[in-house]
């Protein structure tokens, strides 16, 4: 998807500006330019770094140099050697980043989210000389590839009557057409999950579990460009799906995925039992069965749990997240007990 793409840089206004630190130097002796001189590169350290962040401690002044009023800014500020900052204040290095613009041609190998009808959307990976077919006719991926997103492509057969409109993927769109190999979370509630978590770019974020993975592209789609997903899963066949379309939509790079119970229940079980629950062995060989998230102590800005015994995996969140971090834990098929009232 878009989002999992390198961000790229290019000349805002700010590195258009031409602001720098300039060497006083070249202006002689005159003490009102050197002063002007001198008192516009302060303004360019305050204006880049801040007041209370300058650029480099200030330079004791130097035996026999002169200058022209110690005290005309600060009795700390003093004259200072310009050559060993030019390339920190100097706004053409201060370029913008961000997302290369969308690809509006659809090319062989991307992912195509297609709109059937309202209620009904699929997908396909565009390759050449293959066919999609439903109920409204066959559809040759070669239409497909060369076309913007968002065009309307004609059946082969049936005169043509058949149609469907080919989408740009986005988190909400795949997690209505994915294949579903649990119980998902819809758009609606993922939103308030990204809400409630203060989901923010370049963020390390834990999930368990996997699941279907639509929650897991809610999640990239808030911590790109350069965050990080630690997403978990019990299920090996579940964990090697999940790794294939992450690489297929181009996120491998934003996302690990681990085969691991984070909630440890395997050392729950009796010792019989454990030697045949092979769900909760990594496919690395990095499951110990003691569960928990191993990265470390107050490595995650974030946690998300969606697990059917979620009070297993606190005391591991409590380890893995950092001061002033936040868990979800996300349980919509817990039973609450309820009370009915005849009259």
């Amino acid at each position: 998807m878009d989002f999992g793409r390198p961000m790229i840089k290019t000349q805002g206004i700010v590195a258009k500006s031409n602001i720098r630190l300039v060497d006083e130097t070249h202006l002689g002796t005159d003490p009102i330019s050197r002063q002007v001189c001198q008192a516009a590169n302060f303004a360019a350290k305050d204006l880049f770094l801040g007041n209370d962040h300058p650029s480099v401690p200030p330079i004791p002044k130097k035996d026999g140099e002169e200058m022209a009023d110690p005290n005309w800014y600060t009795d700390q500020c003093q004259q200072i050697k310009i050559d060993d900052k030019l390339q920190l204040i100097n706004c053409s290095l201060y370029n913008e980043q961000h997302l290369p613009p969308a690809r509006r041609l659809i090319e062989p190998g991307d992912l195509v989210v297609v709109f059937e009808s309202f209620n009904d959307l699929n997908f396909v990976y565009a390759k050449p000389n293959d066919i999609f077919s439903n109920r409204n006719g066959h559809f040759h991926h070669n239409d497909f590839i060369g076309k913007p997103y968002g065009c309307k492509i004609r059946s082969k057969n049936n005169d043509g009557l058949g149609f469907l409109y080919l989408l740009r993927p986005t988190p909400e769109l795949w997690a209505r057409s994915l294949p579903h190999r649990t119980q998902i979370v819809h758009e609606l509630d993922a939103s308030m999950i990204v809400h409630y978590l203060n989901l923010c770019p370049n963020m390390i974020v834990c999930e368990s579990g996997t699941g279907s993975g639509a929650m897991s592209h809610a999640i990239l789609r808030s911590i790109a460009p350069k965050g990080k997903l630690h997403t978990y899963e019990f299920n090996k066949m579940r964990v090697e799906k999940a790794r294939k379309e992450f690489e297929g939509h181009g996120l491998k790079d934003l996302v690990d995925v681990h085969h691991r119970d984070v909630c440890g229940k395997k050392t729950l079980l009796k010792k019989e039992e454990s030697d045949t629950a092979t769900d909760a062995v990594d496919i690395n060989g990095e499951d110990d069965g003691r569960g928990g998230f191993q990265l470390g102590q107050a490595v995650a800005h974030a946690i998300f749990l969606d697990l059917p015994e979620p009070w297993l995996a606190v005391p591991h969140a409590a380890h893995t997240i950092k001061p002033n971090g936040r868990v979800c834990s996300y349980s919509p098929c817990m039973q609450l007990p309820f009370r009915c009232n005849r009259t």
